[in-house]
């Protein structure tokens, strides 16, 4: 059985390779211990602001390090902050860098992968290095606030298509969806707005929804509520969290599971609010639904509102439409076979190894590009949103039951991100052009 696994792994390189340039890396160069400190600790933090697990944090640091030919470096990475220590002769130095709250766009990850594999491959100057991540950290989105707030309002409008495609609902989503995006602007630019931006974001949408829009548009204004505050939810936290944990980084994962259950505990608690000051009851849902294409077209606006509102590269659209529609294929197709668990599992173990392989090609983005916005799609703390709606409704045993199985899908979907990223690392080590995660 090993000389089998063997000789397929040497077959798989040598196809590879056949086809494939093999990339020669320049050789390290020493740099002054001092300066490669400061970048190793700035660079820690941005990768903690682009979503990266603790440990592949540590994982990208370490290559950055070898690259610059450091010595005795050796990393505790944290999602609030990054220590380094480097031997600085006669002694070792250890310095630290707080994080961030504030979540990278696309193209500042695609900018800050591209630097990294650089560094693997070129080693410029750490001077070079650190400018240009200092450029990447402070560069302005590709489009302005206008196109921002429209990309909110069509990738809600994606999301609804998905979730709850009642035709009379279609308006009040790209509503709610540009009241969700204003309210976000205004938090970037008055950041003491930003700690309440979940309670503020959930109470004005529910209070919108059950005072206007269900009266007018007869149907359940819960359904509207929900696919307008996914891009607030902390499905993404949970399930790193549950990566982090799995993989040993207790601190990291432990931190990161707290933050995500107080986020939708805030965001319950503004639903809870704009449920009791409404007036309006409830009405009854007597919305016709679009037909089974609405989902597959829901697929294609939320990809083309990601693309704005989170400034998503140039020509990475077509790969993030495939990705997307590749994710909600086997996500569609294993569900008929294996249910909503066995489905979360198998579209996060299919969406990281096909990330991976769009970047292999001379124009494909890196893996976050296009790994993260399926990974939204996937939406793993959207059913948890939609018990604690039930909770503080009518239907209190079934928004428990609801809650219970959201924490089973984010830990399928972390799971099935475990195994995607174990797979596409050992095919990847085994050919000649591998670029790392």
């Amino acid at each position: 059985m090993h000389e089998r696994r063997q000789r397929f792994w040497s077959r798989l390189n040598a196809a590879t390779s056949r086809r494939l340039p093999k990339p020669v890396p320049a050789p390290a160069v020493e740099q002054p211990p001092e300066e490669v400190l400061d970048f190793l600790r700035r660079l820690g933090v941005a990768m903690c602001r682009a979503g990266d697990a603790a440990d592949r944090v540590t994982v990208i640091l370490e290559d950055v390090a070898d690259a610059y030919a450091a010595r005795r470096v050796s990393f505790f990475v944290l999602p609030t902050g990054v220590f380094v220590r480097i031997a600085a002769d006669p002694s070792t130095r250890v310095d630290f860098a707080p994080g961030s709250n504030d979540p990278l766009r696309l193209d500042q990850i695609d900018a800050l992968y591209r630097l990294v594999d650089d560094i693997r491959q070129v080693k410029p100057p750490v001077r070079e290095a650190a400018d240009r991540l200092q450029a990447i950290v402070t560069s302005r989105p590709r489009f302005g606030p206008a196109a921002t707030l429209l990309g909110n309002a069509i990738l809600t409008l994606g999301l609804g298509l998905l979730l709850n495609p009642a035709t009379t609902a279609l308006a009040a989503y790209v509503v709610l969806g540009a009241l969700v995006g204003a309210l976000g602007l205004l938090a970037g630019r008055y950041r003491w707005l930003y700690p309440i931006l979940p309670v503020a974001s959930s109470f004005a949408v529910t209070w919108v929804a059950f005072e206007l829009a269900a009266p007018l548009l007869n149907t359940d204004p819960l359904d509207i509520v929900i696919p307008s505050l996914v891009t607030l939810l902390p499905g993404a936290a949970l399930t790193i969290a549950t990566v982090e944990l799995s993989a040993g980084s207790m601190i990291s994962g432990s931190s990161r599971l707290v933050y995500g259950l107080q986020r939708l505990l805030l965001l319950t608690f503004g639903i809870a609010m704009g449920v009791d000051l409404a007036a309006t009851p409830p009405q009854a849902d007597t919305a016709l639904r679009l037909g089974a294409w609405a989902p597959w077209l829901g697929v294609l606006v939320f990809g083309l509102g990601q693309y704005f509102a989170s400034s998503a590269p140039r020509g990475t659209l077509r790969w993030l439409l495939l990705v997307l529609y590749l994710a909600y294929a086997v996500q569609a197709g294993s569900g008929l076979v294996l249910g909503p668990l066995g489905a979360s599992f198998m579209a996060s173990a299919v969406v990281v190894p096909v990330a991976y392989a769009v970047q292999q090609l001379p124009s494909g983005p890196p893996v976050p590009v296009t790994f993260l916005p399926a990974f939204w799609m996937l939406v793993p703390g959207a059913l948890g949103l939609q018990g604690v709606t039930q909770l503080v409704g009518a239907d209190a045993l079934a928004g428990l039951g609801e809650f219970l199985n959201a924490l089973l899908s984010i830990v399928a979907i972390a799971a099935g991100v475990l195994v995607g990223a174990g797979f596409s690392e050992r095919v990847g080590r085994a050919t000649s052009t591998w670029r790392g995660l």
